[in-house]
């Protein structure tokens, strides 16, 4: 049964997702009529008729507000808590960093009088320690900085048109409200941040770019392969780059297996390999009737055609690595057979790549908030309904491969442009 959380959710997402596609129709032929209105307003916000005056520090400034004010009050009021049955994750994140810290094992923590496994690699618990210093609102503080670096990053990485595309970026539902609403939100925002840090430093130093996308990699090990597959697009030393960044992650995560052994493994690797709980994309759907496959042969599959899709990419001759990265993300996105909502923030680079990519994005954002906090959160996880997730399901693969034909046809116009940038879409 919904309650006045769920509407508050629902009156942002509407909102945000209305924004959001004014943002998309603002630059379109059907958007003409909507112009004069946008620009009006622009017009009493700043004085001016268009966006030159905008950079990203306003951005960045109302995001901040907006993060600290959902975590504040749900730190104050007892939100993050113990509230049985269950677990909390803020206070599971809170004592993986404690524990190292206390030189125990940072990946099976107590959590609410049990215990849990943290699946967060190295480079995800070297950050929650850090926060940890300052108790829990240390803990939103170090994983809210990951969480708002977009708005930096997408400004220096996103090319001549940034402007429009942080706007878009800011006011998808993707970003803000799945960040601020549930600590694994913006925990899980390291990985589009990697994507867009290491092609950033890839403009001064493609090794250094590597090399720091191998180590925040083991943060969630998936985000290895848009790194990998990126390097294929780097004008030169792509080779060194790709073996740069595959070295480090294996160094890093063989020296945390060396220490914590099957504690760290299971937890952060294995067991999310075969993580059966509920997906978005199609594999949801087998989910909720018992008939997805399970075992060693299925996860093997999608392995290998996931290695498939980053080599694919890394030969396949692509001069953006931006497109390149992205293909790899909504590929991984279609391949996982465990997608929540807080995992669809690692599209976000996506915006960056086109016009198009970006309506496509729009409509895996409205379908999969759509999917998570109505059809899962309320029709079946509290009323037993399970057609409506089902054809959420469906729908939202269906736009997942639309936006990854869009994506692979973008990459293939850049194969022959000799001209294109380092990091530009």
């Amino acid at each position: 049964m919904a309650d006045w959380f769920n509407a508050v959710t629902w009156a942002v997402f509407g909102a945000l997702s209305a924004l959001n596609l004014l943002v998309l129709l603002y630059r379109t032929e059907r958007g003409a009529r909507l112009r004069p209105w946008v620009l009006r307003a622009l017009r009493r916000l700043s004085g001016r008729s268009d966006l030159d005056w905008l950079d990203w520090i306003p951005i960045l400034i109302a995001g901040t507000i907006a993060f600290a004010a959902v975590s504040a009050y749900g730190i104050l009021t007892g939100q993050y808590g113990c509230h049985p049955p269950g677990v909390s994750d803020p206070i599971g994140i809170l004592n993986s960093g404690k524990a190292l810290w206390a030189g125990t094992n940072p990946f099976y923590v107590t959590d609410c009088g049990g215990h849990i496994e943290v699946p967060y690699g190295l480079a995800s618990v070297l950050i929650s320690a850090l926060g940890s210093l300052g108790g829990l609102p240390g803990v939103y503080v170090v994983w809210g900085a990951i969480a708002l670096s977009l708005i930096p990053l997408t400004w220096a990485v996103a090319g001549p048109d940034r402007r429009y595309v942080l706007v878009f970026v800011a006011t998808s539902v993707l970003f803000i409200p799945l960040v601020s609403s549930q600590i694994d939100g913006a925990t899980n925002a390291i990985v589009p941040a990697t994507v867009l840090l290491s092609l950033y430093l890839a403009q001064r130093s493609e090794l250094l770019g590597a090399a720091v996308g191998g180590f925040l990699s083991t943060s969630r090990f998936p985000n290895l392969f848009p790194i990998l597959g990126e390097s294929g697009a780097f004008p030169r030393r792509r080779y060194l780059s790709f073996f740069t960044a595959a070295a480090v992650f294996a160094a890093l995560t063989g020296l945390t297996y060396a220490i914590w052994g099957h504690e760290f493994l299971d937890p952060v690797f294995l067991n999310q390999l075969g993580r059966h709980s509920f997906s978005l994309n199609v594999y949801g759907l087998f989910l909720l009737t018992n008939t997805l496959p399970s075992g060693v042969a299925f996860e093997g599959i999608q392995a290998a055609l996931t290695i498939a899709l980053v080599l694919v990419v890394f030969f396949a001759g692509i001069r953006s690595p931006i497109t390149a990265a992205s293909v790899v993300l909504v590929g991984f996105a279609l391949l996982t057979q465990f997608l929540s909502f807080n995992i669809l923030v690692w599209l976000l680079p996506v915006a960056l790549v086109g016009a198009r990519a970006r309506w496509w994005l729009w409509g895996v954002a409205l379908v999969g908030s759509l999917n998570y906090d109505l059809a899962l959160n309320v029709w079946y996880w509290d009323d037993g309904i399970a057609w409506p997730s089902m054809v959420f399901d469906v729908v939202f693969t269906v736009l997942l491969l639309a936006l990854f034909v869009e994506l692979w046809r973008e990459a293939l116009a850049t194969r022959g442009t000799k001209s294109a940038s380092a990091t530009g879409p």
